[in-house]
């Protein structure tokens, strides 16, 4: 029980809180729980715990280092000093922006029936948080399928948005639902994919389901015209991706663009390039008025100048050193690890079905994923054998990008025992 003095005391912080915070603010909370499982993997190590770690999105190599593309690495290392510590213009270099583009659109960007242009940002993390604060209204829901990597929620909470989601496996009956009833409730729709190789379950799109779902924009925007429709496809796996640049074979086909739709890649180059925490990345934006392009790069430098001001410049360098001088060697590194990605996934799926437990269908990427319907009480379990995942909204995550293969069978029987 509280003394007097104790009441008195959580009180006055409550009215400081309550000073000093603004009203969005006092509503902010919690850890993620990626970085906390994370933590708790760390300490079981530190512990001495014989501790598999499926937590992070980072391909670990099997002796528990950070796996790297070395082609990158030692391009950063090989850099002048100006190039390590100087600026990047606020666009971002203008061979990055161009390199940006290809590695969305690969080998179809000639064909693309629209402009096509980028921006660098900090990492996919800012092409969202820039898609975020402009092509939503605050207040608005953006469309997100029901299972979503979970920092999405907090960039959008970041933008005073809210979600409006649609299942997962999807006829595309609802996403037509979901469309018409933002339209009639809202200025502007903004949608986030996360295709190929989504976080957190590993499933991608087929080429059919790829088409279906674009139509779903396509039809709405022209149904609707006095509506702003942006979709945006969150790339950060999609080198990793049996058909890499599956999303801009479709775009090629649109014949009739809407002038009230944008289409919008987040790229990421941390895994594609092993650069994780250099936080590189662009917002790629295709429209087929130039007119449109002129004015969303004064909105974009704007929002960029106005919250992380520059992208680094280093690896902006790096990478184009790289695509330019050793394409072939990057290329052939790359592969390597996306081979090491297969195996692992291999054994994984292989080793949960000896264990008679049901996983979703994954097909590409770091990630896999088991519906439960008490992801922390399993995870828990889990832990006390030494194995950490980490518990996320109707299930469990596995990050099969840190796990070695030769593991998947002691993943695969903690989790057995746990859903038992």
């Amino acid at each position: 029980m509280q003394s007097a003095s104790e009441e008195e005391f959580n009180l006055r912080e409550k009215e400081y809180f309550s000073s000093m915070l603004n009203p969005l603010a006092r509503k902010k909370s919690g850890d993620d729980p990626i970085f906390r499982w994370f933590s708790r993997y760390l300490q079981a190590k530190e512990n001495g715990i014989d501790a598999v770690n499926g937590t992070l999105g980072s391909l670990i190599d099997d002796s528990g280092e950070l796996a790297l593309n070395a082609t990158v690495i030692d391009s950063l290392r090989n850099q002048v000093g100006h190039d390590m510590a100087g600026y990047s213009p606020l666009r971002g270099i203008p061979a990055f922006r161009e390199l940006a583009i290809d590695l969305a659109l690969g080998q179809y960007r000639p064909h693309i029936p629209a402009v096509a242009s980028s921006i660098a940002t900090p990492g996919g993390c800012g092409a969202l948080y820039a898609s975020a604060c402009n092509f939503a209204d605050p207040g608005d829901k953006v469309l997100l399928r029901d299972k979503h990597w979970g920092p999405y929620k907090t960039i959008l909470s970041e933008n005073s948005l809210n979600i409006h989601s649609y299942p997962l496996w999807d006829s595309n009956l609802e996403l037509r639902a979901s469309l018409s009833e933002l339209a009639l409730t809202q200025n502007r729709i903004l949608g986030w994919l996360n295709d190929p190789a989504h976080n957190p379950t590993g499933l991608s799109l087929s080429a059919e389901e790829r088409k279906n779902t674009l139509s779903c924009w396509l039809d709405s925007a022209q149904d609707n015209p006095e509506i702003g429709h942006t979709l945006l496809i969150d790339a950060a796996y999609h080198l990793y991706a049996k058909e890499p640049h599956g999303w801009a074979e479709t775009i090629s086909k649109i014949e009739n663009w809407p002038n009230n739709l944008l289409i919008l890649f987040a790229i990421s180059c941390s895994k594609s390039h092993t650069i994780y925490g250099m936080r590189t990345g662009a917002l790629v934006y295709l429209h087929p008025e130039p007119e449109v392009h002129s004015k969303l790069e004064e909105v974009l430098l704007h929002t960029g100048r106005g919250t992380w001001s520059g992208a680094p410049r280093l690896p902006q360098v790096a990478l184009i050193d790289v695509h330019q001088n050793q394409l072939n060697e990057w290329d052939d590194e790359k592969n390597q690890l996306k081979a090491i990605l297969t195996n692992r996934r291999r054994a994984f799926n292989e080793a949960i079905a000896s264990n008679s437990i049901e996983v979703m269908p994954n097909d590409d990427g770091y990630f896999a994923f088991i519906e439960c319907n008490n992801p922390e009480e399993v995870c828990e379990s889990c832990a006390e054998d030494g194995v950490f995942l980490v518990p996320l909204t109707g299930g469990i995550r596995v990050g099969i990008c840190a796990i070695p293969a030769s593991e998947m069978p002691r993943v695969a029987s903690a989790l057995a025992k746990a859903l038992r």
